[in-house]
């Protein structure tokens, strides 16, 4: 009698044991089911088309912040004067600081983020980077009520820093998930959206800046309209194709990258040519419309903003997207990535050497209509191949390295062209055309009424701008008819990096 209890006692809880091993595996089935349910959702309302659109609308977001600062010149200008108690003949060269310090930080973050798709899943990276972004908007907002031109520095910084992992992933996305024979197409319409964010974000900004709300909340306003998207960044289910198995990952190192494609001078030259182009790009768009103004085109700040933003966003809708879809045309639906390098190379030479051409035209314009319509034409020829550009540099390093490939780019693309720009031709209008600083007249900032002695400097500082693509249209044109640089063309790239 006394052991039988014993013996139930030492029975019962192997029972339970077992009982309670199947309710928790049969928990980790329900769990993984309903894991699989909700991708399964995720994945049949984010198809790739929708997803691509959804890049489209954080890209223009991305490029709406940095049209805040050249969208209203005299506040931010006024902002520096007061903050940092400087001369307004030094207004613009800190002002174009403002813009080189976003870019720099942007240059050295896209690098850890294109090497990071190879440790992480890339749409983590993409979310974490949109959600350090939104953070660095505030902050910006902030500074204006703390009166401190560093703080706006910092955010600008740090806002560089998180839109660096969206910018080298989408693109390769785009050219795995796009339909077949329309990938650059789709990439000119993903890019289109620089032009239309950039140019809103002149309009938004003089309209805001302007207003009792004041250039805090142009910050603010989009960085609560971004919060949406990265979530929905973390969540989503795709991989990018041609990605490494987790052993092959671990052993691409950032070093490896760097030797493997920046040995390739087919990229460097894509590369060069493309820092050059955006130069030109931004360093007009950083002051275009200062030159709209100072050039007695329009009669305000806000108006010169609105026209300006109208011309960049009409000829980027335009050009972006038809450039795209000639080079698609072009190649033909079956073409490889090799014929598909080529095409993209043809048009960028040939569009970069018009869009230079037109521009200049421009310049000697003296009367509004013909003014615009030049540099219209000239800036549409000169977004047209903005799709070409990014599937050129993805197309001229292995498959593999595409996203960092796209980093390198960037990072020579800023290091040579849009971090110093800005800078440089903020210093040469104040050299050529030094009246041409904000003046608080009546309780507004305002553009210096002497700057219609300096419209003489103020064409020059263009002239002097826009012939530096000369150097795209060299670098582009090169590959074309150079046989050495043919020949560093994709599949050499992972023939070299296979070996390795």
């Amino acid at each position: 009698h006394e052991s039988a209890p014993s013996l139930s006692r030492g029975k019962m809880p192997s029972y339970q044991m077992l009982e309670n091993g199947m309710k928790t595996e049969y928990r980790a089935i329900e769990d993984d089911v309903e894991k699989r349910v909700e991708k399964s959702k995720i994945e049949s309302f984010f198809t790739p088309i929708v997803t691509i659109w959804m890049f489209v609308i954080v890209n223009a977001l991305n490029y709406l912040d940095r049209g805040i600062i050249p969208g209203a010149p005299n506040q931010f200008q006024s902002f520096i004067h007061i903050t940092l108690n400087v001369s307004e003949s030094s207004e613009s060269t800190y002002l174009g600081l403002l813009q080189s310090v976003f870019i720099a930080s942007y240059s050295v973050a896209v690098i850890a983020a294109g090497n990071l798709v190879h440790r992480y899943p890339p749409f983590l990276v993409m979310g974490g980077g949109l959600a350090i972004w939104c953070v660095a908007v505030f902050i910006s907002g902030i500074a204006k009520y703390m009166g401190s031109f560093w703080i706006l520095l910092f955010g600008r910084a740090l806002s560089g820093a998180g839109e660096a992992s969206f910018q080298c992933i989408a693109p390769a996305f785009i050219e795995d998930f796009s339909p077949p024979g329309q990938k650059v197409l789709w990439l000119g319409i993903f890019f289109s959206s620089i032009t239309v964010g950039t140019a809103g974000g002149y309009a938004y900004s003089a309209i805001i800046s302007t207003s009792s709300w004041g250039w805090a909340w142009a910050f603010w306003i989009e960085g609560i309209l971004m919060i949406p998207f990265v979530a929905i960044c973390c969540v989503l289910p795709f991989k990018l194709k041609n990605h490494d198995s987790p052993h092959e990952s671990k052993n691409i190192t950032l070093w490896k990258e760097v030797k493997t494609i920046f040995s390739l001078p087919l990229f460097n030259c894509i590369s060069l040519g493309y820092a050059a182009y955006c130069a030109v790009i931004c360093g007009l768009s950083t002051f275009g419309p200062t030159f709209f103004q100072g050039l007695q085109l329009f009669p305000d700040e806000q108006s010169a903003s609105l026209h300006f933003s109208a011309i960049v966003a009409l000829a980027g809708a335009i050009g972006t997207p038809i450039g795209g879809y000639i080079t698609d045309k072009l190649s033909g639906d079956g073409a490889s990535r090799e014929q598909i390098l080529h095409t993209c190379l043809q048009i960028m030479s040939l569009s970069s050497l018009l869009g230079m051409l037109f521009s200049l035209a421009a310049t000697y314009c003296t009367t509004r209509g013909p003014f615009l319509l030049l540099l219209g034409a000239g800036v549409m020829w000169l977004f047209l191949p903005t799709g070409c550009c990014t599937m050129a540099v993805m197309a001229s390093v292995p498959s593999r390295m595409r996203a960092s490939g796209v980093a390198f780019s960037i990072l020579v693309m800023h290091i040579l062209g849009d971090v110093p720009s800005p800078v440089a031709v903020g210093a040469l209008k104040d050299r050529l055309a030094p009246n041409c600083n904000t003046k608080r007249i009546n309780g507004k900032e305002v553009l210096n009424p002497d700057c219609v002695n300096d419209e003489y400097g103020l064409r020059l500082t263009m002239v002097i701008c826009l012939a530096w693509l000369t150097w795209t249209v060299v670098f582009w044109t090169l590959p074309l008819i150079s046989k050495s640089v043919r020949r560093s063309v994709y599949k050499g790239a992972d023939a070299k990096a296979a070996a390795k």
